[in-house]
Formats: structure tokens, C-alpha cells, sequence
């Protein structure tokens, strides 16, 4: 009896080996075959092999064209390119490990809501958003903590004057207890807008850069919510090398948040240099990281690139091509200590959102 529990076990661990060497939609695939497979896939185990093995292969550059109703994809390593056509008017939100969250408007009733979506298992959940003004909700955030977990969280941000106090108000949902929302406050001296930045999920928290350089963020763990102070460094370079005002038709600022190599990182575009800098939790400030020399700025003064935030790698940029509907990707090579030039991609549009492997239910 116990040489039979011992020969299934290593069974399983040659199938869970072969298995996760496998082709993504294969490994679906695969959870349809028995119960046992589907048990085997769906342990988090499993899924923390699988997304390592499948981390560096599997990366994703998708974006949309509101105009066409179309979703573009991109895969690295090697470049591929595919299309899908919506059928709905909706937009991207965001991508948070593998998961892509829609908006969309619904027109029996009228309202709004969003779409949490697995292309890799085409599982999906349409959320009501919660009862608010429509003028008063500002931006939305998806966590998920694939491969640790395979729940997700949504936060609402809103702008809120409450007996002439002001206060961003934070609604939290989890996958955990579907259609209940909670509300958490923050109490703010004054509202500056948001940037044109998509916001950054990093170590359990939601990041979104204001256009003053300051950084709120929400902890969906101790639902709990801060503001980053502005990095000194940038006063320092705007003396030193000329601020840049950038085309609105790219994204409209010219400080991008996100994360590369697992670190909060932002990038600061000025006259003559483009300036890295990463954030330190422990002491609370930022750092400068990288100071190169100003690559994506175009002969009319314009900025022609943006920073795509590749979490395995150093910050890439995708920058406007010679060739007319281009762009070319640049990466950062160790070895010179700068940037070079690693693939060209046509017809790419701002945002990008880089994505990876999940088998979220």
C-alpha cells in the first residue's frame, strides 16, 4: 500500500514536470482531462513552477485601439503579433499578473461597470462598479497576488467634500466575498489631478502618481492609504537640465510610474537627460538609479517614446521608429551600461500594458 501512494506521487510529479513545460493553452487544456489534473493544476504550487518556468517566455506588450475596437498583442522572446476584435465598447483598465480589467457602459440599464478577464482560461466576471456620482470616481486599481494566491481585489478612487473636509474615498472589493464593497477614507489638504500614468500594483499595494509628483498609495492588505512625498531629485534636475513639455497625443506627462525588477520605479524625462529613479520603503525616499542621456526626444523637442515596464528587466522604451508606425524597443544592455536596440514593432500604441502567466480561476 505505501509502495502504491509512492508510485502515484512520483507519477504526479512526471506529469506536473511535463505539464509545466508545456504551451500555456495546453496546460488548460489539460485541466479538462480528470479531476485529479484539474486538481493538480489548480494547486498553488503547481502554479508558482509554472510561472516561473513561463515568466521570461511569456511576456506580453497588449494595448488597444479605441477607435477600431480592437486588442493588440505583442509576445516577447520569440515576437509574435495578434489581434482580437471587441465586441463591446470597452477599454483596458489595466493588466495585473495575467488578469485584464475592461470598462464598460451598459446601455439596459444604463451604467457602468467593469469585466475581470483570464485570456488564458477565458474565465471572466462582470462587477457593477459601486453607487457613487459618476463625476466623482476617479480612477480604478486591480491587485492580484498570482502565483501566492489566485483571489484579485478591485479599489475605486473618488474625490469627496465632506463638511468642507476633503477626502479620497477608497472602495475594496474582493473576489473572496463577491459584491461587497467596502469603504476606506483619507483625509487630503487639497486634490491635485491624477497623471495620464496608469497606476502600479507593488508588494500588496496600489500606486497612483499625481501630477505634482505626489504618490498615493493603498494598501489592499491593511487597507490602509498614504501620500509618497514629490522626489527631491526632480527640482534638482529641472535647474540642472531643463524641464520638457510633452505632445498631449503621448501620454501627456513627462514622469512615468511603474515597476521594473521588482522595484517602484519612475522615470523623469528632462531636456538633456532621462533620469531612473527607484523608491525605498524602508526609508520612505527616493533614489536616483540611472542617468542616461535623453534618447527619446525628437528633433521638434517632442518626447517620442515612453517607458514599458518589463518587471524582469531593467525600465524598456518603446521609441518612435524611422520607418513611419513604428517603434522601435530599446533595452538595457549591462554590458555598455546604456541602451541598444532589441526588436522594432509596428503599429503600437500608448499605454502598453506588459503581461504575464495566470491560471486565475
Amino acid at each position: 500500500m505505501i509502495r502504491s501512494k509512492c508510485n502515484m506521487e512520483f507519477q504526479e510529479d512526471i506529469l506536473g514536470e511535463i505539464i509545466s513545460r508545456l504551451p500555456l493553452k495546453f496546460v488548460v487544456q489539460c485541466k479538462l482531462l480528470s479531476k485529479n489534473f484539474n486538481r493538480m493544476i489548480s494547486h498553488l504550487e503547481f502554479a508558482q513552477i509554472l510561472f516561473q518556468r513561463h515568466k521570461d517566455t511569456s511576456t506580453q506588450l497588449i494595448y488597444s485601439n479605441y477607435d477600431e475596437r480592437l486588442f493588440s498583442k505583442f509576445s516577447l522572446n520569440p515576437i509574435t503579433r495578434s489581434v482580437t476584435i471587441s465586441s463591446y465598447d470597452s477599454g483596458i483598465l489595466d493588466i495585473c499578473n495575467g488578469l485584464i480589467l475592461f470598462e464598460f457602459e451598459l446601455t439596459m440599464p444604463p451604467s457602468r461597470c467593469c469585466c475581470v478577464f483570464n485570456p488564458i482560461t477565458g474565465a471572466h466576471q462582470l462587477i457593477p462598479f459601486p453607487k457613487s456620482p459618476e463625476f466623482e470616481l476617479e480612477t480604478t486599481g486591480l491587485t492580484v497576488d498570482y502565483p501566492n494566491s489566485d483571489q484579485y481585489k478591485l479599489v475605486t478612487i473618488s474625490k469627496v467634500v465632506e463638511n468642507s473636509s476633503l477626502f479620497y474615498k477608497f472602495h475594496l472589493l474582493s473576489s473572496e466575498r463577491s459584491g461587497l464593497w467596502r469603504e476606506i477614507q483619507l483625509r487630503t489638504n487639497t486634490f491635485i489631478s491624477f497623471s495620464d500614468n496608469l497606476y502600479v500594483y507593488w508588494r500588496n499595494s496600489l500606486y497612483w502618481l499625481r501630477s505634482d509628483g505626489i504618490v498615493l498609495a493603498f494598501d489592499t492588505k491593511k487597507e490602509e492609504a498614504i501620500l509618497i512625498d514629490r522626489p527631491e531629485f526632480i527640482d534638482h534636475y529641472v535647474l540642472s537640465y531643463g524641464k520638457v513639455l510633452t505632445s498631449r497625443d503621448m501620454s501627456g506627462s513627462d514622469i512615468w510610474l511603474g515597476r521594473a525588477k521588482d522595484l517602484l520605479t519612475l522615470v523623469c524625462i528632462f531636456r538633456k537627460y532621462i533620469v531612473i529613479g527607484t523608491y525605498d520603503r524602508t526609508s520612505s525616499c527616493w533614489r536616483v538609479s540611472h542617468t542616461l542621456d535623453n534618447f527619446v526626444l525628437g528633433p521638434d523637442g517632442n518626447i517620442i517614446g515612453f517607458p514599458v515596464w518589463i518587471d524582469s528587466k531593467q525600465v524598456s522604451f518603446l521609441v518612435q521608429s524611422t520607418s513611419p508606425g513604428y517603434r522601435d524597443l530599446y533595452e538595457y544592455d549591462a554590458k555598455i551600461n546604456g541602451y541598444k536596440n532589441a526588436a522594432v514593432l509596428d503599429k503600437v500604441d500608448y499605454p502598453v500594458f506588459p503581461s504575464n502567466v495566470s491560471l486565475c480561476p
